[in-house]
């Protein structure tokens, strides 16, 4: 089982995070919450996409009666790039289950062994397998959304926005119908201090050249989308994430795609995903709202 089966990663301290406490409660109250979802649902863990240990995906299912044409969201955890694992998606399937509609839960490469564009690549590999395999599952290939979480929201952004990177891999230009991003990021600056006190920079973390960093950053890809976004952040947010989470907001505004946004009121970078978990959510009433209604898809 793939929860027995977790990767060490560093400990996340003062040293490689902003704060390690909320950090580490989150990671410990996820991993619980998503043990306790992989016991009550139908699933299928550990599907490689790749050989590397972190490419491979949860794939989330409804009752068999129900499952058949089903809207999908393939999903990105966060971890600042450097810790996550797609097991801490888990708590929020039986939410996106009572749609219904099938939840997929990729992991992707981790710095600093591996540098951009490789997170991407993996993201965007763990859509391919999505387009390639999902009907087998009940799914509706026609209907695929993409979400994620703090990095994970920026994936999630990245896939969906990068259609250039699309043709490699087969896949037509409009498969994501939606991205859900919630508390991201869409800048990460090479010469900008990485979280915690180590002093590194996201270069040094991230990326092999200057150059690289616009890999990462969505918002050098909103020229031309049409495709709708709803952008989330709490209100006890970080910085960073607050105020490039408006500048993406203003910068799809300006292509004229929809663009929903919410800010969680007294919610901290944490509760944000948290919350994404409880049914009567103002996130996850949003995200089926998009997924399940027939006339959202043009």
């Amino acid at each position: 089982m793939s929860f027995d089966d977790l990767k060490p990663q560093s400990v996340r301290t003062s040293f490689n995070t902003r704060e390690p406490n909320a950090a580490n409660n989150y990671g410990e109250f996820v991993i619980a919450k998503s043990r306790e979802a992989a016991k009550l649902t139908r699933n299928i863990l550990d599907i490689p996409f790749g050989e590397d240990y972190y490419q491979k995906l949860d794939l989330y299912l409804p009752e068999t009666n129900v499952c058949k044409d089903l809207p999908v969201l393939l999903y990105f955890h966060g971890g600042a790039w450097q810790h996550g694992y797609k097991e801490w998606n888990g708590f929020m399937a039986p939410a996106i289950l009572e749609f219904p509609a099938i939840f997929v839960s990729a992991s992707y490469r981790l710095a600093p062994d591996a540098k951009f564009p490789a997170p991407l690549e993996d993201a965007i590999t763990s859509l391919q397998w999505v387009w390639e395999n999902i009907t087998s599952y009940g799914g509706d290939r026609n209907r695929i959304f993409t979400g994620g979480w703090s990095v994970g929201g920026t994936l999630a952004a990245l896939v969906t926005l990068r259609h250039e990177l699309y043709s490699s891999k087969g896949l037509p230009s409009q498969i994501v119908k939606a991205c859900f991003a919630a508390s991201a990021g869409y800048r990460y600056k090479y010469d900008v201090l990485a979280p915690g006190k180590s002093g590194q920079t996201y270069g040094d973390l991230m990326y092999n050249k200057v150059q690289d960093e616009v890999l990462a950053e969505p918002l050098h890809y909103v020229s031309g989308n049409k495709t709708p976004f709803y952008i989330s952040w709490g209100s006890q947010d970080f910085n960073h994430v607050i105020q490039s989470s408006k500048d993406m907001v203003r910068a799809l505004e300006d292509e004229g795609c929809t663009i929903i946004s919410n800010v969680f009121e007294g919610f901290d970078h944490y509760q944000v995903n948290m919350e994404h978990g409880n049914s009567d959510n103002k996130w996850v009433k949003k995200v089926r709202e998009w997924m399940v209604d027939p006339g959202f898809i043009v």
